[in-house]
């Protein structure tokens, strides 16, 4: 006789089944961490970029931007939901020095949204596990 060769176990179907899932199972939490950071990250992008066009705004509105201007009424349109919510939080109104104005509640508006992302964030982390 020739060597005996040994056979293998075949897997059954159901066996494969039941591997898959305890592989998915193993990969899950990694899976979810990486589904929170890139949450995380794009919450992250979202209120940068806020921020950022409010910030653009203050500057317009400082060196006197035209709204007549296509671009400058753009950003103006852009960030006004962002910021109305901020005008009328102190009774002060814009400052003016020849054509710019300082806008105190644009002004107010990027640390409460840069608090609102922070909490967001935490909030996220916190639920964590279960996110």
């Amino acid at each position: 006789m020739l060597a005996e060769q040994k056979e293998e176990p075949k897997q059954r179907p159901q066996d494969k089944g039941r591997h898959l899932q305890a592989v998915e199972e193993a990969q899950s939490p990694d899976r979810r961490r990486t589904s929170r950071h890139k949450l995380t990250r794009f919450i992250n992008y979202a209120f940068v970029l806020v921020e950022s066009l409010i910030l653009f705004r203050i500057f317009l509105k400082m060196f006197g931007g035209n709204p007549q201007n296509a671009f400058v009424a753009f950003i103006y349109r852009l960030t006004d939901p962002f910021v109305l919510p901020f005008l009328s939080a102190f009774n002060l109104r814009p400052t003016s020095f020849g054509l710019g104005v300082i806008e105190f509640g644009a002004i107010l508006a990027i640390p409460v949204y840069i608090l609102l992302n922070y909490a967001i964030v935490k909030l996220l982390e916190i639920i964590g596990s279960r996110f």
